[in-house]
């Protein structure tokens, strides 16, 4: 048994407990022997550690999310729960033996830069005598100036490794959305070159209909396609290039050199002021144009890739033949850290993201849910199934955790009775708890009925859609039959202000109680609940005007997308496409990575007839398929 260390919460957190009408007495209500379930005491003690200060947020793959992920093996430790992963936390390479509660894998967490970094600008005839302060070399008749300052020259974060060379062209805002009427690519030949261009849209209208193709990834999309092999991109205009918020933390790849360059760098390259283009390119009118200058690109840029494990424990079943089967119970417990692109706070400054209700109240959730039928507890409430309990990572950043979970199943999902998810269960109000995927088994709704006349909560169902942007996603899409539990949003989602004085703990321990009432219930009932599939089209945002029915896998890294699953009816399905294939072509655009999937989507119709090319295994596939209107 792992010994369980002892944790001394901040006073700040002992002032909060008032809200539960509780005493903190440290850590003694989780050093006891044994711990009863669903109090609000343990509840409120359990998301105070998560949520403290301390953890700093538990973003995945940094030491705040490890010490969560100990603090939660200590516990299935204590409550006599079967390790039935592995006890090295940071080793992805580690055999799944038994050893411990872990199940490490490694992602991309970011990039990050060196002391490297340069552009080089040739001019072959005239040319500044310097550019950005920096003195032009000549030689053989050409003018050459390396320019190395951050404060002018700096790689993008969405930057890809390697070097680009080639002449610079010049295109406006670098927007190619021909469907809506505005090309800056129109008339230029890309092929081999280095594309300059300005950030954000015309007028950087956020309501304008060039918005959503304002971001850098979606402009490296369109030139890639193009045949362009690196990127300026004009964002500074003050006296300092800046590196933007959480630029480098960001998981994205452009697949080719993206630099950052001031105002004084694009007006030397360009030989004319930039405030007079800017106004005509703001006006809808052409700029676009050759500049007669070539650019070597050489980001110096690095790839971050760190270690992350899911937490598992077993309680097994009393039934000779059930207990072969599990009850998946799961709450993610990684949260935003200091803040990430996620956070919606209002300040730039870096802040602690406590993450209480998302999701410390479900990780608690997961946790209680130990106490309730762990062997060495109060409860230790006996099943005939097993009930199988995960605390997942990685599930802000794209539900890493569940989608390395249902890919290397411990339990196999076809023994996988159903799987019950709680993502922010700790802000009951008025009674009300959100159950979506009631429709996804065969008997859940009878279930919900007849559990809830104990618990006495006004639910809201969502029945035919099984979305909802956690972790339960992963199962449906693997036909496991889901519950996800949620209490609602709020003004705190993803602020730092998501702190444990606003938990109810009273209602989270109603809420818990009920989904252990389901999950004691699925477990003991004869006959497993038969996987309805929703046929609903699921809104995933986006702006998508066409349907496709292809569920990708955020987490892969791959070149392409890698589809997790594909819609039954869906025109993806009607196309042959299976679970497994690697998206690489979509109509005309190459598919790298997800954010070139979405943006190949949006710039289609309903109707269309697009060819897609995949990868299926050592082959490449190409089928025709005609895209359907999206349902809202």
């Amino acid at each position: 048994m792992i010994p369980l260390v002892p944790i001394r919460l901040p006073i700040g957190m002992a002032r909060s407990a008032a809200f539960c009408g509780v005493l903190l007495l440290g850590s003694q209500a989780l050093s006891s022997a044994q711990t009863q379930a669903f109090t609000p005491k343990a509840i409120h003690d359990e998301i105070a550690y998560l949520a403290s200060d301390g953890l700093k947020g538990r973003d995945t793959g940094d030491a705040g999310n490890e010490k969560a992920a100990q603090f939660i093996a200590r516990l299935f430790a204590k409550d006599g729960l079967k390790p039935i992963g592995t006890s090295r936390e940071r080793d992805a390479t580690a055999p799944i033996d038994g050893s411990g509660y872990y199940q490490p894998f490694t992602f991309l967490a970011g990039h990050r830069i060196g002391k490297s970094s340069g552009l080089t600008l040739d001019w072959t005839t005239g040319g500044p005598t310097s550019v950005a302060g920096v003195s032009a070399v000549h030689h053989a008749g050409a003018v050459e100036v390396t320019l190395k300052d951050p404060t002018k020259v700096r790689p993008s974060g969405v930057s890809g490794e390697g070097r680009a060379e080639g002449d610079i062209v010049f295109a406006g805002y670098g927007i190619h959305a021909p469907r809506i009427g505005h090309d800056d690519f129109a008339g230029l030949d890309l092929k081999g070159k280095v594309l300059l261009v300005l950030a954000g849209s015309p007028g950087d209208n956020p309501h304008g209909p060039l918005t959503s193709y304002s971001g850098i990834l979606r402009k490296a999309s369109a030139a890639f396609d193009a045949g362009v092999k690196g990127i300026l991109v004009v964002s500074g205009t003050g006296d300092e290039l800046k590196s933007e918020r959480f630029e480098f933390q960001r998981n994205e790849d452009a697949g080719m050199p993206i630099m950052r360059i001031q105002t004084d760098v694009a007006e030397a390259i360009l030989g004319t002021p930039l405030k007079p283009l800017i106004e005509l390119a703001n006006a809808d009118k052409a700029v676009s144009r050759a500049t007669g200058v070539k650019a070597q690109l050489s980001p110096d840029v690095h790839k971050i890739n760190k270690t992350t494990a899911n937490i598992v424990g077993l309680i097994e079943g009393s039934d000779p033949v059930l207990k072969n089967e599990v009850v998946v119970i799961g709450g993610h417990m990684d949260h935003l850290g200091m803040g990430s692109q996620y956070s919606l706070s209002k300040t730039e400054e870096p802040a602690v993201h406590h993450g209480a209700d998302d999701n410390a109240s479900g990780a608690t959730g997961v946790m209680e849910m130990s106490h309730y039928f762990g062997p060495k507890t109060l409860a230790h409430i006996k099943t005939k199934r097993s009930i199988l309990l995960i605390c997942f990572t990685g599930e802000e950043l794209g539900l890493y955790g569940s989608e390395f979970y249902v890919k290397h199943p411990i339990v196999a999902l076809d023994k996988t009775a159903a799987m019950l998810n709680m993502d922010m269960v700790g802000r009951l109000r008025d009674n009300k708890l959100i159950v979506v995927g009631s429709s996804s088994g065969s008997y859940f709704d009878d279930l919900l009925a007849e559990v809830n006349k104990t618990a006495g909560l006004t639910i809201a169902k969502s029945g035919g859609d099984f979305g909802g942007g956690s972790d339960h996603e992963s199962f449906e899409n693997k036909s496991v039959p889901v519950l996800f539990f949620f209490t609602g949003t709020h003004e705190d989602y993803h602020t730092p202000t998501d702190t444990v004085d606003k938990i109810n703990c009273e209602g989270e321990a109603k809420v818990l109680k009920l989904v252990a009432d389901c999950a004691v219930n699925i477990a003991d009932r004869a006959d497993k609940p038969v996987y309805h599939k929703n046929e609903k089209p699921v809104q995933t945002g986006g702006g998508f005007a066409v349907y496709f029915g292809s569920v990708p896998d955020y987490a892969a890294q791959v070149t392409g997308v890698l589809l997790n699953s594909v819609r039954a009816g869906s025109p993806a399905a009607k196309a042959g496409l299976k679970p497994g294939d690697i998206i690489i072509k979509f109509g005309d655009r190459t598919i790298k990575n997800v954010y070139d999937y979405t943006y190949a989507l949006q710039d289609h119709r309903p109707g269309d007839s697009v060819p897609v090319t995949v990868k299926r295994g050592n082959e490449e596939v190409t089928v025709t398929t005609i895209l359907a209107a999206r349902s809202q």
